[in-house]
């Protein structure tokens, strides 16, 4: 690997300044946009395809919609819904078939990738909200999403049956406002990031057994001023936290990025200080290279991308960048790919030295959503290969 040695003194020189990034950027940027329509074949499970909300003006009106993006041709596609799409998540048994859901809101629909249309509107139940995050049942059949009961915060998981989106009961998730979910070997794990002024709730992480539906696990960070938002559990079963401050009107509040080894405990970053105290607001979206243990971690609102060594919990390389939301990955491992900028651009930033690659930048794409879906990658994940092919 080509990582250099990092202190906080050559951090310091790292490219922090957000001027300097965007100008260098803007110039390679120039004829590199997006084309909607080729005669090859767009959906090639061969090739890098992103999926993400966005959304984009139509006449004096916001349109929100899924945007679909073929990397690879530098293609898109976009398909008007209802609301801005937050998680994303694709059907086990149909490539083609994609569930959509709205942070914090009512809404979420069912696409079909192929015909480029809504194929259902959905809604949460009365008096329920959707966190934006879902998981599928590896047969499928069942949708597991993630809820709060907008008049008491209190967090469940709603478990739904696919073809109706009839839920058939709720668990508890057993704290407030709970928002990202993951489920692996038959456990789903989901973050509560809401407090009660007595103490009595805390954010925290739960696994729950779905064979018994009893708590497994409860996680809790040692730092109070954070949330548990976003988490990856990666494939030897550690744990990456990205976190918001509780404080969201404290424009200066810091978030946090915490790692957890399996049947350790969690330890939050406190080092060192120049990138510590550059991270103000939510960190966001994360990404992991397991091979070589990295995780990628956008922070939108300091303007800044991070990278960590999870074995050595330490940082590996921090610099300044517009706006970032999404991180996701290429199908060969050897890229991160960055959702980023209020103009909406995409870049592939090199797993070796983690650099971004300024010929690699394509805009605008329209995708402002928080997550980016490299769709090709997720097919290998949740399907086997005679069905994905």
């Amino acid at each position: 690997m080509l990582y250099p040695q990092t202190t906080a003194a050559t951090l310091l020189n790292m490219p922090l300044n957000r001027r300097q990034f965007l100008k260098t950027f803007a110039v390679s940027a120039v004829g590199s946009g997006l084309i909607s329509c080729t005669h090859k074949k767009f959906l090639n499970v061969d090739e890098d395809i992103f999926l993400s909300g966005g959304s984009y003006l139509d006449g004096e009106k916001t349109q929100h919609a899924l945007i679909v993006i073929n990397m690879t041709q530098q293609e898109k596609r976009v398909i008007d819904i209802a609301f801005l799409a937050h998680g994303i998540y694709i059907d086990p048994r149909n490539k083609y078939r994609v569930f959509c859901f709205e942070k914090n809101g009512h809404n979420a629909c069912e696409i079909d990738l192929q015909t480029k249309a809504v194929v259902r509107q959905l809604q949460a139940d009365n008096n329920q909200l959707f966190s934006g995050h879902a998981s599928f049942s590896k047969d499928g059949k069942t949708l597991y999403c993630v809820e709060t009961n907008k008049d008491n915060r209190q967090g469940s998981i709603s478990i739904r049956n696919t073809e109706t989106f009839v839920s058939t009961h709720q668990l508890p998730t057993l704290g407030l406002e709970p928002h990202d979910c993951q489920l692996k070997d038959n456990v789903l794990t989901v973050s509560n990031t809401g407090s009660s002024g007595a103490g009595f709730h805390t954010p925290s992480l739960v696994s729950i057994d779905l064979t018994t539906e009893k708590l497994i696990e409860r996680i809790r960070l040692d730092d109070q001023q954070l949330n548990c938002g976003h988490f990856e559990i990666t494939d030897n079963n550690d744990i990456v936290i990205a976190s918001a401050p509780i404080n969201t009107d404290d424009k200066t509040a810091l978030g946090g990025i915490s790692f957890r080894q399996e049947n350790k405990d969690t330890i939050t970053m406190s080092q060192p200080d120049v990138v510590i105290q550059r991270m103000t607001g939510e960190a966001l979206s994360i990404a992991i290279d397991n091979k070589n243990q990295i995780a990628a971690i956008s922070h939108p609102e300091a303007n800044l991308l991070t990278f960590w060594s999870m074995k050595d919990k330490k940082i590996i390389k921090a610099f300044g960048f517009e706006k970032p939301r999404g991180i996701s990955q290429t199908l060969d491992k050897k890229n991160f790919v960055i959702s980023y900028s209020n103009k909406s651009a995409m870049v592939k930033i090199d797993m070796q030295d983690l650099t971004p690659q300024v010929d690699s930048i394509i805009q605008p794409t329209l995708a402002s959503g928080e997550h980016l879906l490299n769709w090709s990658v997720s097919l290998r994940d949740v399907m086997p290969k005679r069905l994905y092919n």
